[in-house]
């Protein structure tokens, strides 16, 4: 077993912020190329790309958590995982969700391609996009969320 979890949790944490930017420009290009009628391009099909390889990796870094963490931890032995707000959210709802966000985000780079016109392109990569920032959001444990939060930036412990 892995001794020291804490810099796995400290690059998951950190690699959130290029994922975050990463969506938001991905759902911003795609909408104004939707409103603008352009062309898609190259430009557009890498930036889906570069997001689609951080979800990989933070889902990857995530995996090891969950396993090392939850499963490794006995959340799911312990009864009444679903009563304790800190067990289900960790054990269940963020892990759940992001594996859903980032389902988008590949059905979204599936798209860009696909032998389609670039308004259609554009539609679908949007609202995959930018429902999957809309989940990221709200299930990342920011700092200050009620029972789950953590600092936005772990310090390693030593």
């Amino acid at each position: 077993m892995l001794s020291n979890l804490s810099h796995f949790v400290l690059l998951h944490s950190v690699l959130r912020y290029f994922i975050l930017i990463f969506a938001l420009i991905v759902a911003i290009q795609s909408l104004v190329g939707m409103t603008g009628k352009r062309p898609f391009k190259k430009g557009q099909k890498q930036m889906a790309l570069m997001l689609m390889i951080f979800c990989d990796l933070q889902l990857l870094l995530g995996a090891l958590l969950y396993y090392y963490k939850v499963i490794g931890a006995g959340m799911f032995s312990s009864a009444g995982l679903m009563k304790d707000v800190y067990k289900r959210f960790y054990a269940v709802e963020h892990s759940l969700a992001m594996v859903i966000a980032i389902v988008l985000v590949h059905i979204g780079y599936a798209v860009t391609k696909k032998n389609m016109d670039a308004d259609r392109k554009y539609k679908r990569l949007f609202w995959c996009s930018f429902i999957a920032l809309g989940i990221f959001l709200a299930m990342i444990p920011w700092q200050g969320k009620q029972v789950v939060g953590r600092p936005n930036i772990p310090q390693i412990v030593q």
